[in-house]
């Protein structure tokens, strides 16, 4: 275990054994995927195995986020991170959807910018989402984050051109705002 969030959820590393769960069949699940590029493409075991095997470059950090009963129920990553700027994205995939609307995100997003800012050294963390992606909106918001910008027709989703909302938070906000 990395970090405790609460009496019920946890984040460990990702692991091998991972692949033997219901891990890969997020990346088919079209509501899962909805807001991403996952199931847009289908995976195999071998790129799992090769993702997997490319976490311990410095550029990432990501988590398995874990439940004490259901076991592994989705990521989070800091991603893209730039030791010369100290800025991240964030990035989230919640893949059961048990846990959908229950705050998880929260919990495991405030930790997570929590271990960019004090442990990595962050100056910036951001993620990009599209607009029509209310749960994202509201998590970006609850994290304290601030929306940036908007990259207009930027995403190709179900059949139309979707607008980019684009937020950010820095170092100095998180803890202002969230006591860290």
């Amino acid at each position: 275990m990395i970090y405790k969030l609460s009496d019920d959820y946890f984040v460990r590393p990702l692991a091998e054994d991972d692949l033997d769960g219901s891990y890969p069949s997020w990346f088919e699940d079209q509501d899962v995927c909805r807001y991403n590029s996952h199931g847009k493409f289908f995976k195999t075991r071998s790129y799992f195995k090769e993702y997997l095997n490319e976490l311990s470059r410095e550029d990432r950090v990501v988590w398995a986020i874990c439940h004490i009963e259901d076991g592994h129920i989705g990521n989070v990553s800091l991603q893209q991170i730039s030791l010369i700027n100290r800025t991240a994205e964030f990035a989230i995939l919640l893949g059961d959807k048990r846990h959908w609307c229950k705050g998880v995100g929260v919990l495991v997003g405030r930790k997570l910018l929590e271990h960019g800012f004090n442990k990595l050294n962050l100056e910036r963390i951001f993620c990009g989402t599209t607009a029509n992606n209310e749960g994202m909106k509201r998590l970006a918001n609850a994290m304290g984050m601030t929306l940036e910008g908007t990259r207009r027709q930027h995403f190709f989703l179900e059949g139309s051109r979707v607008d980019m909302l684009e937020y950010g938070i820095l170092r100095a906000e998180f803890r202002e705002n969230l006591g860290s």
